[in-house]
């Protein structure tokens, strides 16, 4: 009598855990699937910032680049070899740079501090070629 009340007991006290446990795992569960939901919505997140953002510095390129043709036209025929150059380097570095950012954006699995770093990699080649752009206008401009 003894042991079948020690093993009624144990089976019950089994009984227990064992409704307890799929409680813990269920509740787990929902946790894991609500973590990963939110993973996932955030990556969705960076990777569009990051496609807009890098759309927006490719838009700016181009932009640069025909506004300073059209300066450029306004300035002395005799130094469009300058102009030329300038502008073609700017286009050879904003190809580069678009090329780059599309790749990543591929990718897709990048962590934002590489697709930021990125970025800012083409953010900085855009400022310099910018600048030895307009910097050859104003100079070819005060030669004239």
């Amino acid at each position: 009598m003894q042991l079948k009340a020690q093993t009624e007991a144990g089976e019950a006290a089994w009984a227990r855990s064992r409704t307890e446990l799929e409680k813990q795992w269920s509740g787990f569960e929902a946790q894991m699937k609500t973590y990963f939901e939110s993973a996932g919505k955030q990556l969705e997140r960076q990777q569009a910032t990051f496609k807009d953002i890098a759309a927006a510095q490719a838009k700016a390129w181009r932009e640069a680049a025909d506004t300073f043709r059209e300066a450029a036209g306004k300035v002395a025929a005799t130094h469009t070899g300058d102009f030329d150059a300038a502008l073609k380097q700017m286009k050879s570095d904003a190809s580069e740079a678009e090329a780059r950012l599309q790749q990543l954006k591929q990718a897709g699995s990048e962590s934002w501090s590489m697709l930021s770093a990125a970025l800012a990699e083409s953010r900085n080649a855009f400022d310099r070629a910018n600048q030895a752009a307009w910097n050859a206008l104003k100079g070819s401009s005060s030669k004239s």
